[in-house]
This record gives C-alpha cells, sequence and structure tokens, in this order.
C-alpha cells in the first residue's frame, strides 16, 4: 500500500512540476515595429580644416551697444557641405550645437576670453533671427542636392551681456555634429 502512495505521490509531484514550467497561453496586447535608415557616410565641411572654422567678426566699439540685450558686428558665415549621401533623395542635413561655452539662460555663446569684453556671441540663422542653443541646438537645416552638396547658413554677433559693455578681447567656441533626417 505505502508503494502505491509512493508511487502516487510521485506521478502527482512530477505532474504539478511540469505544469510549472509550461509557458502561459496569453494573447499579445500589441506589435512594436521599429524603423530606421542607414545612409553612407557622412558629409565633409568643404570650408574648414579638419572640421574646424573660424569666424572673424569686426573690431567694434563699446559704444556701438545701447544696452542689455543689443549687438553689433553681424557677420554671415556658411557650412559649405560637400560628399553627403544622395539616397534616399531628400536628405535634410543640419549641425547640431553643443558644448560648455553655451550659456544655459540665454543660449548664447559665453565669452572664454581671459579679462576679455562682457559680452557674448550670439548665433542667428541666415535671416538674422537669433537662436536659443540651449533649446534649439539644430536649428538650421538643408537638403542634400542631387551631387550630394548643402549650405547651412548663419551669422554671429556680439551680443550685450551687461546693460553697460566694457572693451576687451572676444574668444568663444562651440562644438557642431551633422545630423541627418
Amino acid at each position: 500500500m505505502n508503494l502505491k502512495i509512493t508511487l502516487l505521490a510521485s506521478a502527482l509531484a512530477t505532474a504539478c512540476g511540469a505544469l510549472t514550467l509550461a509557458p502561459a497561453a496569453n494573447a499579445a496586447d500589441g506589435t512594436i515595429t521599429f524603423n530606421g535608415k542607414v545612409i553612407a557616410p557622412t558629409c565633409s565641411v568643404s570650408n574648414a580644416s579638419g572640421g574646424n572654422l573660424s569666424v572673424n567678426l569686426p573690431t567694434v566699439l563699446a559704444t556701438a551697444f545701447s544696452g542689455l540685450g543689443s549687438t553689433a558686428g553681424q557677420t554671415s558665415f556658411k557650412l559649405n557641405l560637400t560628399g553627403c549621401p544622395t539616397s534616399p533623395s531628400g536628405i535634410q542635413v543640419a549641425a547640431e550645437f553643443s558644448g560648455t561655452n553655451i550659456n544655459s539662460t540665454d543660449g548664447n555663446l559665453n565669452n572664454a576670453a581671459a579679462g576679455g569684453s562682457n559680452v557674448e556671441v550670439q548665433l542667428t540663422d541666415g535671416a538674422g533671427t537669433a537662436i536659443n542653443l540651449g533649446t534649439t541646438p539644430a536649428p538650421v537645416t538643408a537638403t542634400v542636392d542631387g551631387s550630394g552638396n548643402a549650405t547651412l547658413d548663419y551669422k554671429a554677433q556680439y551680443y550685450a551681456a551687461q546693460a553697460s559693455v566694457s572693451g576687451g578681447a572676444v574668444q568663444t567656441s562651440v562644438e557642431y555634429t551633422l545630423t541627418y533626417q
């Protein structure tokens, strides 16, 4: 009799163990689809040396500023892109700006020159609309043409960070990364 009970207990334990390991029969609630695009190597900036571009702002008098937020010395510059991917057609390219010189309050570039002027450098789009690099890191886009070229137009200008501007050197920089859509 003990043998029958032992065999019955062993069979019951094995069956329960098998049920525990069986996968649950649940219906799927939905599907997640992932889409993307892989494109050819990135564009080159043809008017930059090793990717680095220098923009020389003009010398201006401190009296050119009328108070906090006034600007002077607007200077145009471009990122001339070549060798961009042309397939698929209609690729949009932008320069995304980043770096430690971006002022988190107004999005301008802090003056990093030792003992320099109390102005910042403000970037604008090609039409002269100010860009807040803190909130809009990739403000200008261009469509790559069939030859793999595109141009990103910008302007840079001095920006009075205080009511009264002092004389001194101005030097700052910002990093950029080309992005594609």
